[in-house]
Order: structure tokens, then sequence, then C-alpha cells
């Protein structure tokens, strides 16, 4: 498809040939306001642009991200990440389910894969395998330790990486640095595995995202066992818990 001629061009062909000879008083008082027109009409059209994500700039997909709410993954492509945002519509039709919050955690994460388990304080469970196809099913839980709160869900990720470190908190951890307690995670580290799930979760839900990194015993009584069963001895390194929401469930 051929470009417009620019104004600043088209405007000589419909001028007498002395006011637009380009060395002439008129000439030049026409070039310039034709050169502005011009600017005015690339803005426009760059305005349309930057709304369809990859059709004008790499650089204006942060722009487009942070207008439609879907967070980038730190290591998605720019080609990944366009296919997302021109989806934005369809995903935040499906927002506070889990199945919406499941496949944006694949997504932000990718390309790094683990199973991810989303349980409902009803026993209602949905797994995410590495394959990312999503199953339902029905299990006995009980991990109440908010009994009046009756909207709660937790997350289970099966973390790749160790995240927790015995004896932290006797080696210079603090209470409100934003780490997890007898964690090794940064208050950084803990914002980035927090925001997707808080992002995507239903108004009025409280959460805890459990990481059960290798090495790591079993959270209480998930998957459900005994108190002595291997892995789930009192002392041993446990996962690290995040909390999603507040205590009162805002």
């Amino acid at each position: 498809m051929a470009s417009l001629r620019p104004l600043r061009d088209a405007v000589r062909t419909v001028v007498p040939w002395w006011a637009g000879h380009e060395i002439s008083r008129p000439g030049k008082f026409l070039w310039a306001i034709a050169l502005h027109a011009d600017a005015l009409i690339d803005a426009c059209v760059a305005g349309v642009k930057i709304r369809f994500p990859l059709l004008y700039s790499p650089e204006t997909l942060s722009m487009i991200g942070r207008q439609r709410r879907i967070r980038r993954g730190p290591t998605e492509t720019d080609a990944v990440y366009a296919t997302r945002l021109a989806r934005w519509w369809t995903d935040h039709k499906r927002r506070g389910g889990p199945y919406a919050m499941l496949e944006q955690i694949r997504a932000y994460f990718d390309p790094i894969a683990f199973r991810v388990q989303l349980v409902y304080r009803s026993g209602r469970r949905y797994t995410m395998p590495v394959g990312g196809e999503i199953t339902r099913d029905d299990i006995v839980f009980d991990a109440d330790d908010l009994p009046e709160k009756w909207a709660r869900w937790w997350l289970f990720y099966d973390w790749p990486t160790p995240v927790a470190e015995d004896g932290l908190w006797s080696t210079g951890g603090t209470w409100d640095d934003g780490g997890v307690w007898d964690s090794g995670l940064t208050p950084a580290e803990v914002a980035d595995i927090r925001a997707v799930p808080r992002e995507w979760n239903a108004a009025h839900p409280y959460g805890l995202v459990v990481l059960l990194a290798p090495g790591s015993g079993d959270l209480w009584d998930y998957p459900a066992g005994t108190w002595d069963e291997p892995g789930g001895i009192w002392g041993t390194v446990g996962p690290a818990r995040l909390a999603i929401g507040t205590s009162d469930g805002t």
C-alpha cells in the first residue's frame, strides 16, 4: 500500500507556481503550515496504532499492558506478550475465576513450568500440571487457620528452586522487611510471586500462595496425611507462605 504524500509536498501542486516555490515568502509560509499539519496527522496515526500490540513499536507494549492490566512476565518475549495483550478482553471476562488465574500464572512464568494447584475451602481443587491442561476434582481439605473466613483459597506451587533457609530469622531477618517467615526470598521476589494471583483474584477472597520447593516439608495436612509422616515432622524446613489480601479478606 502506497504511503500518502506529505502535505508539505502536496500543497505545491494546488497553488500558483510563484506561491509554491520554496524560496518565496508565500512558499515558506505554506510549507511551515503544512509541516505542522503533517506532524498532527502523524501523531493521530501513531495514537491509533499504539493501541494495537506491535503495530507501532515494541516500546509501547508496557503502556498497553498497564492500560489493559496484563502483567508482563520476567522473561516474556515481545511476540508472546503482544499475543496476550491482543486477547485481553476475552481473558478479563473470566477475571476472578480459577481458570483465568491459573492461565495467567502459567503465562507470566513461561518458559519456567511447574505444577500449580488451586484449592478452595470447600475442597474443590483445580490442578494445572506442567503441560498446562487444567483439571478439576474434589478433595478432603482442612487447613482452616482463619475459620471465620469462608471465602478462602490456597495456591500450591511446585516451586523449582529452594526458597527456605532454616534459622533465617536468627541471622539478620526482620519482621517487617517484606520477606516471608524462615525464607530466603527478597521483598522484590515476594511481590513478584504475589502479583498475578492478587491481580486476578476475585473481589472478596483471602488467599495464600504456598511454595512447595524441593526439599521442603508439606504444608500442615496438605497433602492429606498424619502428624509424623515423612516430610511433615515439626521442625523441618517448611514451605514459604505468601498471603494474598489481608486477614479481614480485603
